[in-house]
């Protein structure tokens, strides 16, 4: 399922050494991941989120706060899959879907989806691939069951129609690829914050906060199938709770101290917004528009 990122040959990510039919060769890391993201191709040193900030998602995702958000993208992605027809269900339940992660960060919302997916029946190939090196090789490290590797999701390193499900979560990326990468029928799922997304901490860093724009822009060579704003408040058990969120928005990293220590101190519960859409590749099928509020 792999290719080359400089000639495009298909390459195996299993062999030793890692080499296409070009010879261009590359290497894996003790922890699983190999690196496809060519010097060439980077515009800076270290590309994406530096250690500081993976390691703040990765604490946040371990207290389980956005659970209620990858039990979501789980209902869906069985939802909207297609099994295959006059098929027995222990014999469809067997055949092996495969999801990548274009931006998959440190890897907590990949592994929510194959877990919960297996626990409903799923056989699963997972993959996923980030722009950051430190936080390809945190999700190595963590989830075994999946193949990570560095690359760009504006070149993914992937060969044409091998994928059942692209997720992107949070990370910018490219319809393009997406559409070249997915299955006939393959679909993509896409989570970006809705309007009042943390808006009580906006309301705390600045001014005058401006809420989210939702984005409802259509994709060339994809249908959506599903759009929908999902919510839910966040009650924080402790003011390290209320750090841990902090830590993984940009905000942190910009403010005083002082002012952090100040709205750790006085901010209250907060707000979860996301907009979801599930996109199937080539499919005229009517939108369907849901608004879920809990």
């Amino acid at each position: 399922m792999w290719h080359c990122p400089l000639c495009k040959s298909p390459i195996s990510l299993t062999s030793t050494p890692i080499r296409c039919d070009n010879n261009h060769s590359f290497d894996k890391a003790k922890s699983g991941y190999v690196n496809l993201l060519p010097v060439q191709f980077k515009k800076s040193k270290l590309p994406g989120d530096d250690k500081n900030m993976v390691k703040a998602r990765r604490e946040f995702h371990q207290l389980d706060t956005y659970k209620p958000l990858k039990d979501r993208l789980v209902e869906l992605a069985e939802r909207f899959f297609v099994k295959p027809r006059n098929s027995k269900p222990e014999e469809s339940s067997q055949q092996c879907t495969s999801i990548y992660d274009a931006g998959c960060g440190e890897g907590s919302y990949l592994d929510a989806i194959v877990q919960g997916l297996s626990l409903k029946g799923f056989s699963i190939e997972a993959a996923g691939s980030d722009i950051s090196k430190i936080a390809v090789e945190l999700a190595a490290k963590a989830y075994k069951h999946a193949q990570f590797v560095v690359a760009s999701s504006f070149e993914l390193p992937l060969e044409k129609s091998t994928q059942d499900l692209v997720i992107q979560v949070f990370a910018p990326g490219s319809n393009e690829e997406y559409e070249r990468v997915l299955k006939s029928e393959g679909l993509l799922l896409t989570v970006d914050p809705a309007p009042n997304h943390l808006f009580e901490l906006k309301q705390q860093v600045y001014d005058t906060p401006r809420k989210h724009q939702i984005d409802d822009a259509p994709r060339s060579g994809f249908t959506r199938i599903h759009d929908e704003c999902f919510s839910f408040p966040i009650n924080f058990e402790s003011d390290d709770h209320k750090l841990a969120l902090i830590k993984m928005t940009p905000f942190y990293w910009k403010l005083p101290h002082g002012k952090i220590e100040s709205i750790v101190t006085s901010l209250g519960k907060v707000t979860a917004d996301f907009h979801i859409q599930v996109w199937k590749k080539d499919e005229n099928v009517v939108d369907e528009k849901v608004d879920v509020r809990s």
